[in-house]
């Protein structure tokens, strides 16, 4: 269930370069006027006491504050050229100082994260980095090498940092919906960047999470599973605090029975006593109905039983970690216990059963800090589901779009075996199928709208990308959208070619787009683009065209091919205009007047990506209408 979880991971040692003495001063004025920037009144007060405690950390540790400040302007250099960064990995996201850098994308002020986690990755010299993709990991770990200054031969200074660049592939969904967001509120030439997770803070749209509740999750990150989404409906949380407390018990790796017993104490159907085995432990418990969920919890009662601080509290569960599976209390069972009874004025026995308790809880639970990124990453791509349906699906149809390949089964007419079968597409057409029952509209292809991907018209329009008609690779898209965008809209089929194709036809990068209605604003039939399309495929070269595969055909005539796949089937010399008043029902009225209803008809048939699936070599005896399939 923990897709943020790749061990593809590359460890990179970084040094960096701004190792001056100017570096501490550098970076303490940077965060300031970060804190300046994102927090008013008493809550930038609380920024800058939290800042205070992590660079006392800093200097205690030893650490370089002009490593952290060059590896921050790496990393803000690479997003500046696309590559997309993760919220956050792990405990770390417990900084806010590494949040301020733009080294992980959780607040944890906003989200009432301790400082814990800072210290145990930076105590260990250790930072992590999550990127979308294969490709930009690969991208990211060649910019910490060129930029980390290791010496030639080798040799690691003491003062570096080792970066852990990994995978996180549900950033890449995320990313493109708000990047869609953002080109859909565009006003004036000027986009405004909408993501719900740089604003939600401890209160979350009610109506995403209820949405949640009713189990609206299917193709959602990380709670697109059968159990998780039954304890929603179960649960029905009303917080996000709450969505991170049912992932906490129905994780991977929870005891057995944790998320029945949960669920039991929420709906308070178990009568059993829930009280805390100390008075002030009751707090910290109450919020999860009486039991150990997230690692924070333990450490907030060993700082309150022994009056320690938060540090103190991390140190010694670190060393009652190291024990847990020990039948036997070790020295810092032992010291924990003594301190407990000592401050608590309680029997050393019962100091011995506080801190058995606390290690117990400290095997089964894990830290909200690792948990609270992937919740977010869930709410955010559940948010944009819920209020903005067409951009959710056109966002996962581009990241589908982007791993069809020519050898994947989206080559016109391609005979190979392994071009009849390609995951992806068919993924491709179940999503445009489950985009159209949930309301949505699918506007059909078109050479003087659409873009490579596919792009959105409002909340509930989708408009198809040219990149999912067969043969319509992410290069002659750009170059049919460029032309278009430099001498305006095509006006014609020969003036698509002229434009578009530089003169070159080649009717395996024409016919698709005929085929799959891109050229039907052109206010001709399909079969007479098909017409003239021979007719220009058969001029010489000394017109000015070159004739390439087409010429070919120009003996013999257009194929005879018949498509008749799925409820429908279809004609491609079927015209239009002149058939559309025969269809049974007496719905061409309607179907006229609403734009796309075609379309949403022979989608099933062209499948978003003609293959030769689509495009049989038997010939049709005489030609096919479009019919309904009783």
């Amino acid at each position: 269930m923990n897709a943020m979880d790749d061990h593809s991971t590359t460890v990179v040692p970084f040094c960096g370069g701004a190792l001056e003495r100017a570096a501490a001063e550098r970076l303490y004025d940077y965060a300031q006027n970060e804190t300046a920037r994102r927090a008013l009144g008493g809550q930038r007060e609380r920024y800058r006491q939290r800042l205070g405690e992590e660079f006392a950390a800093l200097a205690r540790w030893r650490l370089e504050p002009g490593v952290l400040l060059e590896l921050a302007w790496v990393v803000r250099d690479l997003r500046n050229r696309g590559v997309v960064f993760g919220l956050g990995y792990g405990a770390q996201c417990g900084s806010l100082l590494l949040h301020l850098l733009g080294l992980h994308g959780v607040d944890p002020l906003e989200h009432d994260l301790p400082f814990v986690g800072f210290g145990q990755e930076l105590r260990a010299r250790r930072l992590h980095l999550r990127v979308s993709s294969r490709a930009e990991q690969a991208e990211l770990a060649a910019g910490l090498r060129r930029f980390g200054r290791i010496p030639a031969s080798g040799e690691i200074d003491q003062r570096a940092l080792y970066i852990v660049v990994g995978r996180e592939p549900a950033a890449a969904a995320s990313a493109e919906m708000v990047r869609l967001r953002a080109q859909l509120d565009d006003r004036g030439g000027r986009a405004t960047e909408i993501d719900p997770c740089a604003y939600v803070g401890g209160e979350a749209d009610q109506t995403t999470l209820r949405a949640l509740a009713a189990g609206a999750t299917e193709g959602l990150f990380l709670v697109d599973e059968p159990q998780l989404r039954e304890a929603l409906k179960a649960a029905q949380p009303e917080t996000l605090a709450a969505v991170a407390q049912l992932i906490a018990v129905c994780r991977d790796g929870a005891p057995r029975g944790l998320a029945t017993h949960y669920l039991e104490r929420r709906q308070q159907r178990s009568r059993a006593a829930t009280e805390a085995p100390h008075p002030l432990l009751t707090e910290i418990l109450e919020s999860t109905h009486g039991l150990w969920l997230f690692t924070e919890q333990v450490v907030a009662a060993v700082a309150r039983l022994t009056e320690g601080t938060w540090g103190d509290a991390v140190l010694a569960c670190d060393g009652l970690r190291e024990e847990r599976y020990s039948r036997e209390e070790g020295e810092w069972s032992q010291a924990v216990a003594a301190a407990i009874a000592r401050v608590q004025a309680l029997p050393s026995s019962r100091g011995l059963y506080l801190v058995r308790l606390l290690r117990q809880a400290l095997a089964q639970t894990v830290e909200r800090g690792a948990i609270l990124p992937e919740v977010l990453e869930a709410y955010r791509q559940a948010y944009f589901k819920t209020r903005y349906p067409a951009i959710f699906y056109a966002a996962r149809s581009n990241l589908l779009l982007t791993q069809l390949a020519p050898q994947g089964g989206v080559r016109y007419g391609d005979e190979r075996p392994q071009a009849r079968a390609c995951a992806q597409r068919q993924a491709l057409i179940g999503l445009c199928r489950r985009l159209r029952q949930q309301g949505v509209t699918l506007l059909p292809p078109d050479v003087n709208r659409s873009e490579w991907g596919f792009s959105v018209i409002d909340r509930r329009t989708v408009l198809f990308g040219l990149g999912a008609i067969a043969a319509i690779d992410r290069t002659l898209a750009r170059r049919i959208v460029r032309a278009r965008r430099n001498g305006g809209g095509y006006r014609s089929l020969m003036d698509l070619i002229a434009r578009a194709y530089g003169g070159e036809v080649d009717r395996r990068w024409i016919e698709p787009l005929i085929f799959a209605g891109a050229l039907d604003g052109v206010a001709r039939s399909r079969s007479a683009l098909l017409a003239e399309l021979e007719q220009i495929a058969a001029v010489r070269p000394r017109s000015g065209w070159r004739a390439t595969s087409g010429s070919a055909h120009a003996a013999s005539g257009p194929p005879k091919v018949r498509l008749d796949v799925g409820p429908f089937a279809l004609d491609p010399h079927w015209d239009a205009a002149a058939d559309v008043a025969r269809l049974p029902g007496g719905e061409a009225p309607d179907a006229v007047a609403r734009p796309g209803w075609i379309f949403q008809r022979e989608l099933d048939v062209l499948g978003c990506v003609p293959s030769c699936d689509y495009f049989p070599d038997a010939a049709a005896e005489g030609p096919v209408r479009l019919r309904a399939v009783t």
